[in-house]
């Protein structure tokens, strides 16, 4: 399964076509330019329900101007095993909309019947120094409702070079992540954050995030 947290709806088919024959591409519809995708081997698992979400009972997840949470529920064609996997790009710009996803995020995946996998740019400045993130951070974690899958080694994910001196302005930090909730978290979760040589710094032809890998063992 391939969870893609900004994509712009013009290039869907590109990653489609990039992956073997089978492979099934779920798009969302909010996010402007930007959407978010999920790819899954359709051979191997049956798509068994998939939805966008404003909100979660009293919980907003998007205002009407960012990305919805999106999600789909999958079920392993031979083991029969379900799960749900749901992919993210929360409010970089906006703090308090950001907090609130996370609290959202939160009370979703209390709710879920089977395991969750939550994964993308979640914009949680997490600081390799001091070990914390922003206010949605401790939010996304509480009541151990979701478990973090910290990376076997923390390795900067994403590039950012605002002022334009060569520089990453937020070195040594997080902004992607995977968290599992439900019996996910029995699954043995691994994971780690994809390094590429030139990678850093980001051109027009490549990301300015790195891509993290999760492993799981149902």
């Amino acid at each position: 399964v391939y969870c893609l947290s900004e994509v712009a709806a013009s290039h869907f088919d590109t990653f489609k076509k990039a992956l073997p024959p089978g492979f099934v591409a779920v798009n969302s519809k909010s996010g402007g330019g930007d959407r978010l995708q999920i790819l899954f081997d359709g051979k191997r698992f049956a798509l068994l329900e998939q939805k966008e979400l404003m909100q979660h009972r009293q919980f907003e997840l998007n205002n009407g101007t960012h990305r919805s949470p999106m999600c789909v529920r999958l079920k392993d064609k031979d083991s029969k095993v379900e799960f749900i996997v749901m992919v993210n790009h929360l409010a970089r710009g906006n703090a308090d909309l950001r907090t609130k996803q996370a609290i959202g995020l939160r009370e979703w995946a209390r709710d879920q019947s089977v395991a969750v996998i939550n994964i993308g740019d979640f914009n949680l400045d997490y600081d390799f120094h001091t070990q914390r993130g922003n206010d949605a951070f401790p939010e996304m974690l509480r009541d151990n409702v979701y478990e973090w899958v910290k990376p076997i080694e923390l390795i900067d994910t994403n590039w950012a070079d605002r002022d334009g001196d060569g520089k990453d302005n937020y070195p040594d930090s997080m902004l992607d992540f995977a968290f599992v909730a439900g019996q996910a978290k029995n699954w043995k979760p691994a994971c780690r954050v994809i390094v590429r040589d030139g990678d850093f710094p980001d051109d027009k032809t490549t990301s300015d995030h790195r891509p993290i890998e999760l492993r799981l063992a149902p």
